[in-house]
């Protein structure tokens, strides 16, 4: 893989910083970390999860907020599993990405009855900002097997 252009980021620091982004992320989602996911993106980001859009760094608050309350009031967990993490420099301070993620959901006591999990592949573009950190700048997640529990959202593409 070529190295990002004008970085002084080794390709193997690069790949650490952008797994470490998707890791956290995935730990803020999955409520095992915390703090909350939009930190991790630009304030002007785009975020599609099949049908459902979100714009701004506002917007993913209060969808990651409404998502947590549900979650509690239910009694639902998740985990999500991202693995053939690929990375393409688009330039010094950007770059694409693509994963393909593996999802669990149930609800009630651990352990929770094993179901079908949904897959999903994801198509990211982040940013490094002026502090050196990586945001993402968009996110696109395109549902490859949906299982019977995901959101309605998940179970249908982007713009249908």
């Amino acid at each position: 893989m070529p190295e990002p252009r004008d970085s002084n980021l080794t390709h193997l620091e690069l790949e650490a910083a952008i797994a470490q982004l998707q890791s956290v992320y995935w730990a803020r989602v999955d409520d095992v970390d915390p703090l909350p996911p939009e930190e991790l993106f630009t304030d002007d980001s785009v975020f599609e999860l099949g049908s459902l859009i979100l714009t701004g760094r506002a917007a993913l608050a209060a969808f990651f907020d409404q998502r947590r309350q549900d979650n509690a009031a239910q009694g639902r967990t998740t985990r999500h599993l991202s693995a053939n993490l690929r990375i393409r420099p688009i330039d010094a301070e950007r770059v694409e990405v693509f994963s393909t993620v593996l999802m669990l959901s149930g609800n009630g006591e651990w352990p929770i009855p094993s179901v079908l999990p949904s897959i999903g592949d994801f198509s990211d573009v982040c940013v490094r900002g002026t502090d050196g950190s990586w945001r993402f700048e968009r996110r696109k997640a395109s549902s490859v097997f949906a299982a019977p529990n995901a959101a309605s959202f998940a179970k249908s593409a982007s713009g249908e």
